[in-house]
């Protein structure tokens, strides 16, 4: 692993991140002075479900898996972290361990502030604790819907729901981490990516490129 420093574009990529919205661009170099962008050459794991969380994450390049092991030695991915987003943020707020585990992909680049750095000036700036705090309703929201739509769409509707979210993006993402981002079976999954293929709205290859937006759309309505 190696480190560089936080570049402007890495600040301007930052204060766009909802929980780090709360602060304007000039009060972000003080909450994250001193942290440094970490390089990893190889996948690695970056903390596991159980340790203290003693730092949240923003991902700049690269991607990130929140999983857990099941008892019966199954793995559950919980979400798949994209460049932008910040994980762990909330556990570090409340001074809870870390619920889930956390794994980069090679060449992944990450930057970690510390809870100590963010409660420091939360405490000088009491007026940030409320911006902040509205922040993370949001993302709660925001989980809680993805939570709700596992409940209540087909998984066939899951994967669609999943394509249209990733369309245009050209990095490849492994079935079988699609199937557990969706909750359904390999088997399950394999049988809605055959159907979809078959009606020819997507296309087999690695990407699962959308041949047809608008008849996939349709095809998500009626089912």
């Amino acid at each position: 692993m190696s480190y560089r420093r936080l570049t402007e574009a890495d600040l301007g990529l930052i204060s766009k991140i909802p929980v780090m919205s709360a602060f304007s661009k000039t009060e972000i170099p003080t909450v994250i002075g001193g942290s440094c962008v970490s390089v990893f050459p190889k996948r690695e794991l970056l903390f596991n479900e159980g340790d203290v969380a003693d730092q949240f994450y923003i991902l700049l390049k690269g991607r990130v898996r929140l999983f857990r092991v099941l008892d019966d030695g199954r793995v559950a991915l919980f979400h798949l972290v994209s460049p932008g987003e910040a994980f762990a943020e909330a556990v570090v707020l409340s001074g809870q361990n870390y619920p889930v585990s956390a794994e980069c992909d090679a060449e992944s680049e990450i930057a970690a502030i510390s809870r100590f750095q963010l409660i420091n000036r939360l405490q000088r700036d009491p007026l940030l604790v409320g911006r902040m705090m509205q922040t993370l309703i949001e993302r709660e929201r925001f989980f809680f819907k993805e939570l709700n739509d596992l409940r209540q769409l087909t998984p066939i509707q899951r994967l669609i729901e999943f394509l249209l979210s990733r369309n245009g993006e050209e990095t490849a993402v492994a079935k079988h981490i699609i199937a557990n981002r969706i909750g359904v079976t390999p088997e399950t999954f394999s049988r809605a990516l055959r159907r979809l293929s078959d009606e020819g709205l997507i296309a087999r290859d690695s990407e699962m490129s959308i041949l047809d937006l608008e008849g996939l759309q349709r095809f998500m309505q009626q089912q």
